[in-house]
């Protein structure tokens, strides 16, 4: 397929979905309510955390058809579709950071530890655990259950720490591989939570920049080693929007239609340009014009306060931790049944309609698995005296 039919199956896909949320917006009762409550407030970060989910969700899809054809992983095919999953975690890394050092800012610096801590474990542990045991059963079904054996104690415990401890082999079975490895974003978000509160300081006044600048140099010339204090740096464009978003001429501004058409055309260029994986660094200061007008409220063309697209954002969690587990059970299916060189069109087909499938499954998981702990949260913060 030329890189014009690649786009246009990874459009139909992200089309399906949307259009799935928004019956599940629509029809649910329990989704209109939610919908109806946050209407009142700022949604287009909401709206943009689900098209972040989406973005791995096609990135994804393209690497799946590669794998079942070839049996490699790592290559969705173009340059554009290569960029879809980097630039949608780094969109998640910039929420997490404009977030959380935002509520750091507005409480002067002072963030309560356990308070952070515990809200963080009711967010993740729910909906990761259920996504552990699919992977386990999936991994089971497909390989056999040998390797669950006492010799394997520390790899299984590992996968058990919520994200914190990367994953190891366990035995001869790689169970990244059964969701496509999404768990590793979150060994950088755990440790963002757990140093945030002695950082928090920093969120006072403009620090901010000065460790952004000093962060940056030293990455860009090669001060700070390694990649993964280069991917931590993707954290830091969404600290610096509570700052920046307190002048409110600027914030008139970031909201005007205009500015959307002009913080549209960096991530363009890049993503037409780009025939590789990008750094973090150059991927971020292309998605930060875009992300910083969003967190000023411009709705880009009234899209990202879509129901629909609220809707993903809500489930977005679910969405990025399950997705690759059913696209890999069905693949899997195709590659059992002969069909490694099964006619594109007829694979987009069935990974369309899976991928519908698997919006109206992360639809349930969360209001029946995420929601009720997440209320929970709030009634135990709310509860809690002054």
């Amino acid at each position: 397929m030329n890189s014009t039919g690649m786009l246009a199956g990874a459009m139909v896909l992200m089309l399906a979905v949307i259009v799935t949320a928004a019956v599940a917006g629509r029809f649910s009762a329990f989704y209109r309510r939610e919908l109806a409550e946050t209407a009142q407030r700022d949604v287009a970060l909401d709206g943009l955390r689900g098209m972040a989910a989406l973005m791995v969700v096609t990135h994804h899809a393209f690497m799946f058809n590669r794998w079942l054809a070839t049996g490699e992983w790592g290559n969705a095919g173009t340059g554009f579709l290569q960029l879809l999953g980097p630039a949608g975690v780094t969109i998640f890394f910039m929420l997490t950071g404009h977030l959380f050092w935002g509520k750091a800012r507005a409480m002067k610096g002072k963030l309560n530890a356990w308070k952070l801590w515990r809200g963080r474990l009711y967010r993740i542990a729910p909906l990761y655990l259920f996504s552990l045991l699919a992977v386990l059963l999936v991994a089971v079904a497909q390989t056999g259950g040998s390797w669950l054996s006492p010799a394997n104690w520390k790899p299984l415990l590992y996968t058990s720490a919520l994200g914190a401890i990367r994953w190891q082999p366990v035995g001869s079975v790689e169970l990244g591989s059964y969701n496509a490895y999404v768990v590793w974003t979150l060994w950088y978000e755990w440790r963002f939570y757990l140093i945030l509160p002695f950082i928090a300081w920093f969120a006072c006044g403009r620090r901010i920049i000065f460790i952004a600048l000093a962060l940056y140099v030293m990455g860009f010339t090669g001060t700070l080693f390694g990649p993964r204090m280069e991917i931590s740096l993707a954290f830091f464009p969404g600290m610096l929007c509570p700052l920046l978003l307190e002048d409110q001429k600027l914030r008139g501004l970031l909201r005007h239609p205009a500015a959307a058409a002009v913080a549209l055309v960096l991530p363009a260029i890049v993503f037409a340009w780009s025939h590789c994986d990008l750094l973090t660094i150059p991927l971020a200061g292309s998605l930060f014009p875009l992300f910083l007008a969003a967190a000023a409220g411009n709705t880009f063309f009234g899209f990202l306060t879509q129901s629909a697209v609220r809707c993903l954002g809500a489930i977005s969690f679910s969405l990025y931790l399950l997705h690759a587990v059913i696209f890999r059970v069905v693949v899997s299916g195709l590659k059992t049944a002969g069909l490694t060189t099964l006619p594109l069109p007829q694979y987009w087909l069935i990974i369309t309609l899976t991928a519908a499938a698997i919006t109206l499954l992360c639809a349930m998981t969360y209001r029946w698995i995420e929601f009720p702990f997440l209320s929970r949260s709030h009634k135990v913060a709310s509860d809690k005296p002054a």
